[in-house]
């Protein structure tokens, strides 16, 4: 096979490049990678992608030359930004063919949003900050809206989120209340940390933070914790590039004092993580303080791991947890760490179960009415693999694919490190 190489490596793509978003470059190399994809084939049962683009191939005698701009477009709607395929494939950088299929898609949605618009309802599902605020001040209206079939029906029709859809809940006690009224309480004798509690955390899942806290204190690392803003990942499922941009600008200037203090950035959710350490010097064009917060950034149990590595984890649990299901999420699989949650989990469980098979939500994705079903499709072996093993506890670091499982199954999945106060014996309180 004589494969056409890139104009220039994808490495060489940055976001505000005045070519970036142009349709007729971004065309040409859609077709010169879906030419070597349709040769290799490999990455056919990761995503609802792969199998739309190799149908629309083999549906037309000229192949690849034969697929309309519009049948790479609905190539491109399937996409949820995974990134799954980056790790499967044998052809990315710096193999000479220079395939990233991630970052592709990425260049093509945002041309298609500038191209077609964003409609107001899905504008708003990226407003993450401004729902949390609202909805935390309220909680108990805003958990019973989204739990009311009516509002759900209104929500479908209005919003376009499924109305099957699990909701996440809502607290007045968010995390940055909690650690305000608490304060730092952790000897620093085994290092600093500060934990960027994310929007999920912060205002849908405090006990969440409340243990990541604790947990890191127990084993002496001094911990503070800020956030003012989303990381900005809810922006780019719609193009908004501009908006991601200010986040992480933001964000890198929130940050950088406590990295200049000598404290790791700790993110407690792994499209959050993911998002800091990759995207922010992208977005940012490689500013020297971006690439120092994404360099100081660790992912929660990662960060753990590390400590228990060093033997500076205390292994005081009081509790056994018996078996747990844990469920390894795309984006933290994506940052090539191991399964560290699994790893830690072991110490106190008697079984762990592994299951590293996509939930089908990333981001706003697999909420949205219209992909509901395939999302649920993508989803079907993780759920089975879960409810076949019936747990004790159900285990994921991603927030959305704890509401997948919730949605799925019934049953509430847990933050690994939630599971690891508790078999500390530890109060959050």
């Amino acid at each position: 096979m004589k494969v056409q190489l890139p104009e220039r490596p994808s490495a060489s793509w940055r976001y505000g490049d005045s070519d970036y978003g142009d349709l007729q470059s971004i065309g040409r190399e859609l077709r010169r990678v879906a030419e070597i994809c349709h040769q290799c084939r490999r990455c056919l049962p990761l995503c609802p992608s792969f199998p739309r683009l190799f149908d629309l191939v083999d549906a037309t005698a000229d192949e690849v030359a034969g697929v309309s701009d519009a049948g790479f477009d609905s190539v491109n709607e399937l996409c949820y930004h995974c990134k799954l395929c980056y790790n499967h494939c044998p052809y990315t950088p710096p193999h000479e063919w220079d395939v990233d299929f991630p970052a592709l898609m990425r260049r093509q949605q945002v041309a298609r949003n500038r191209r077609d618009g964003v409609s107001l309802a899905r504008k708003l599902t990226t407003q993450t900050d401004r729902i949390g605020q609202a909805a935390s001040l309220a909680p108990p209206l805003m958990n019973f809206a989204n739990r009311n079939r009516a509002a759900r029906v209104l929500m479908e029709k209005t919003l376009g989120i499924h109305r099957d859809w699990v909701q996440p809940s809502y607290y007045f006690q968010t995390v940055q209340r909690w650690f305000a009224r608490r304060g730092a309480r952790g000897s620093g004798e085994n290092g600093r940390a500060v934990l960027f509690t994310t929007c999920s955390v912060n205002y849908s899942d405090p006990a969440a933070g409340r243990a990541a806290v604790c947990v890191l204190e127990h084993s002496g690392v001094h911990v503070e914790t800020a956030y003012e803003r989303c990381c900005g990942m809810p922006y780019t499922d719609t193009g908004d590039l501009e908006s991601a941009r200010r986040n992480a600008r933001r964000n890198v200037e929130l940050l950088l004092p406590f990295v200049e203090a000598g404290a790791a950035v700790l993110v407690p959710g792994p499209s959050c993580s993911l998002m800091l350490k990759e995207e922010y010097p992208r977005l940012l064009e490689d500013d020297p303080a971006a690439r120092r917060v994404a360099e100081a950034t660790r992912d929660l149990m990662e960060y753990l791991y590390e400590l228990a590595r060093a033997q500076k984890l205390r292994r005081d649990f009081q509790h056994r947890l018996g078996r747990v299901a844990y469920h390894a999420p795309c984006h933290l699989r994506a940052q090539n760490i191991g399964f560290r949650s699994r790893d830690l989990l072991k110490l106190a469980a008697d079984e762990v179960l592994l299951v590293d098979a996509c939930s089908g939500v990333d981001g706003t994705w697999g909420m949205q009415a219209r992909f509901h079903e395939a999302s649920l499709g993508v989803a079907r072996k993780m759920l089975d693999r879960i409810g076949e093993a019936a747990p004790d506890h159900i285990a994921t670091d991603c927030p959305l694919s704890a509401l997948r499982i919730e949605e799925g199954l019934g049953r509430k999945a847990l933050h690994p490190v939630v599971l690891l106060r508790h078999a500390y014996g530890i109060s959050a309180e």
